[in-house]
């Protein structure tokens, strides 16, 4: 099976969390895409934030350790990983993303026009709760946005059913 490298990013401001509405699967998902040839993973997610929104982040860094020589250098860990399963889609056969999945913060309000035409919102634990499993989100999304929102944003976390 063919894997694809992707970075995804959460961006967190005022106790709400920023999804993007995917034109392909018309599903709210986190602003991300695939990781380019001679990108990092953290390149791609800056990338992929700026051309699907406009906006510029900071990524939370979650270091324990940071290394800084001429030969190796730190750069920030994903928060989470995901191997995840692509259908087949048109000429595209089925594939899996290994997604490198970001935390971060809004910088400015202010975006400059995204590259790309999409459709995006803030949501709080009251949207959330709007929104169908595997109809408006995947429950694997909801899951990581009922953590995130209990992590940074003091909300109660609301058990998600499997």
């Amino acid at each position: 099976m063919n894997k694809q490298f992707t970075a995804s990013v959460y961006i967190i401001n005022d106790q709400k969390i920023l999804l993007i509405k995917h034109p392909k699967l018309q599903k709210w998902l986190p602003p991300g895409g695939h990781v380019e040839n001679n990108e990092t993973p953290v390149e791609a997610a800056r990338r992929e934030v700026r051309e699907e929104t406009g906006l510029e982040i900071e990524l939370i860094s979650q270091e324990n350790i940071w290394v800084n020589y001429w030969n190796a250098n730190s750069f920030e860990r994903p928060y989470l990983c995901l191997l995840e399963e692509i259908p087949p889609y048109k000429d595209q056969p089925a594939h899996q993303h290994m997604d490198f999945i970001y935390v971060a913060n809004l910088i400015s309000a202010k975006s400059s026009s995204p590259s790309e035409s999409l459709i995006y919102q803030w949501f709080d634990q009251k949207g959330l709760d709007l929104l169908e499993p595997d109809v408006d989100i995947f429950k694997e999304t909801l899951q990581v946005l009922q953590h995130l929102l209990a992590t940074f944003c003091s909300i109660p976390k609301k058990l998600v059913s499997n």
